[in-house]
């Protein structure tokens, strides 16, 4: 509880900021929740450098996800040379700033988390490796790894999971509508096999006090009893001289 009362308070008193190099570095949603929480302060300022006219739409993606954007010209390691003279005045452009990440596996970074540690900021290099990114408290700090291809599987697992169990759950109510109405067929159709559709659904009202469409609704199996019947496997439905019929597949 006392964590949780102090963590405004702390976040009060300052920011975090993260320099991204564009052209080096992309960073998902997801990666960027997770260095949030590896820091106390909020990450309120985000500012990303590159050469944008070589990277097709993605500035729009960054802007829409509130960063800053700051152009550079298309020179080998501008956006490099740019976000370290950028940073080494960090603590001038924003007073407040407490933390920094800085978002570039290029090694020539190391000078500007020099230049960040001069200024008495918290400093944070992330780097890429593969499907990767490595949170390394610098300079000799604690590495975290996050792993965007074990989300993504992981996503997927848990889609597949939910999948199956809602297919599961519609097979079970499927069986409980289809016993229903074979009970009524056995008991008041043609030979026991086949009965008209109007009289089964009439039947149906009257012994379940409710309609076969309202019943499919609240199973979430969908409205349309002649496509439920369509689609069953062990009714088949069939219009036979201008009258739609139910029969038991045998």
């Amino acid at each position: 509880m006392m964590i949780q009362e102090l963590m405004p308070t702390v976040r009060s008193k300052g920011i975090a900021i993260l320099l991204l190099d564009a052209e080096n570095l992309q960073l998902s949603p997801e990666m960027e929740g997770f260095l949030q929480k590896q820091s106390l302060f909020q990450i309120t300022c985000k500012i990303a450098f590159a050469n944008w006219r070589t990277l097709g739409n993605v500035d729009q993606s960054l802007y829409e996800r509130g960063y800053d954007l700051i152009q550079v010209p298309g020179a080998k390691d501008a956006a490099d040379g740019k976000m370290i003279t950028f940073g080494c005045q960090l603590r001038e452009l924003y007073p407040k700033a407490k933390t920094v990440f800085v978002c570039s596996s290029d090694a020539v970074m190391l000078s500007l988390c020099n230049c960040l540690l001069q200024q008495e900021l918290e400093v944070y290099r992330v780097i890429k490796q593969d499907n990767k990114i490595k949170v390394i408290k610098y300079p000799n700090g604690s590495t975290l790894i996050f792993d965007q291809q074990a989300k993504n599987n992981t996503n997927a697992t848990n889609k597949a999971n939910n999948k199956a169990s809602n297919t599961q759950a519609d097979d079970r109510n499927r069986a409980v509508i289809e016993k229903q109405l074979l009970d009524i067929i056995r008991s008041l159709g043609t030979d026991k096999t086949t009965i008209d559709l109007s009289k089964l659904g009439v039947e149906y009202n009257l012994r379940h006090k409710e309609g076969v469409t309202k019943a499919l609704k609240k199973l979430k199996l969908g409205g349309n009893f002649m496509k439920f019947l369509t689609n069953s496997k062990v009714l088949k439905l069939e219009k036979i001289n201008k009258i739609y019929k139910v029969s038991i597949i045998s």
